[in-house]
């Protein structure tokens, strides 16, 4: 009786939270806001990193290829709360259910973008699309 309590306790300290970690530790939506046609390709590297790939097109204009994460909007880290409430309430079962949810519905976007530029570096077309193992929207 002692061992299975003792068993139990143990397995309840190192799989709660898991869930609220997974949900506090999610990036915001990346900010493609204002990006688009005409916007600097410094500006653009500054806002989604290092392109992950840059090559020329059969036209002799520079493209660069973009890989970056859009997560969230942060207000819905408030889903932290129920969390906590289900995890003290059924201790910690509800983590069977809730941290495969954060790892699948609610994780993380992978996201695409393809950037050609015009002779002066400024964009002359921007295309972003989902990777497609991602269950949110870029």
């Amino acid at each position: 009786m002692i061992k299975n309590s003792v068993l139990w306790a143990i397995i309840a300290t190192f799989t709660q939270g898991c869930s609220i970690y997974q949900a506090a530790n999610q990036p915001g939506p990346a900010d493609l806001s204002g990006i688009g046609i005409g916007t600097p390709r410094q500006e653009l590297i500054s806002r989604l990193g290092v392109p992950k790939m840059v090559e020329t097109d059969p036209k002799g204009n520079k493209q660069d290829y973009f890989e970056f994460i859009s997560g969230m909007h942060q207000a819905s880290k408030a889903r932290i709360i129920p969390y906590l409430a289900a995890d003290v309430f059924t201790l910690s079962l509800a983590e069977l259910i809730l941290w495969p949810l954060e790892l699948t519905v609610m994780d993380a976007a992978k996201c695409n973008g393809t950037a050609t530029y015009d002779q002066n570096l400024k964009v002359a077309s921007w295309w972003v699309h989902n990777k497609k193992d991602s269950a949110q929207e870029c």
